[in-house]
């Protein structure tokens, strides 16, 4: 169980990054108003996609919103909760996701290992935005 939503972050990300598998990551972008929580570049089977991360404690109608603003300019927009939220998310949002197509949900455990508890499609051609384009050259 998370206290803080920078702990749920803060888990994830030592998890998620082990071996760096992103390229190329921002904290905070602002590749929209509010910014995004996390982008990352990350090179799978040969070619690069773009990931948008949402991390929540509480609010999933929130977030969801946030994740669905992100879907223009990355392949997948993903929502990190607490595991704790897996039986909501499966029950309450499962077709919510089914229509959305790009958006994934991730379950954190307390030590920091996640898994998928919904996997998105891959976006083809998200539009290319300028802070997207900085954080490539970076």
């Amino acid at each position: 169980m998370f206290l803080y939503e920078k702990d749920l972050k803060h888990k994830f990300w030592s998890f998620y990054n082990n071996k760096n598998r992103a390229k190329k990551y921002q904290f905070e972008c602002p590749i929209r108003e509010g910014n995004a929580d996390l982008i990352t570049i990350e090179r799978y089977q040969g070619n690069y996609q773009i990931n948008s991360f949402e991390f929540k404690l509480s609010d999933i109608k929130k977030v969801f919103l946030q994740a669905e603003a992100n879907l223009l300019f990355v392949h997948r927009s993903w929502v990190v909760l607490p595991i704790e939220k897996k039986t909501l998310i499966l029950e309450k949002y499962k077709n919510y996701l089914d229509t959305q197509k790009y958006i994934g949900v991730i379950g954190v455990h307390s030590e920091g290992r996640y898994e998928v508890i919904y996997q998105p499609k891959f976006k083809v051609n998200p539009i290319i935005s300028q802070e997207i384009l900085n954080l490539c050259i970076m």
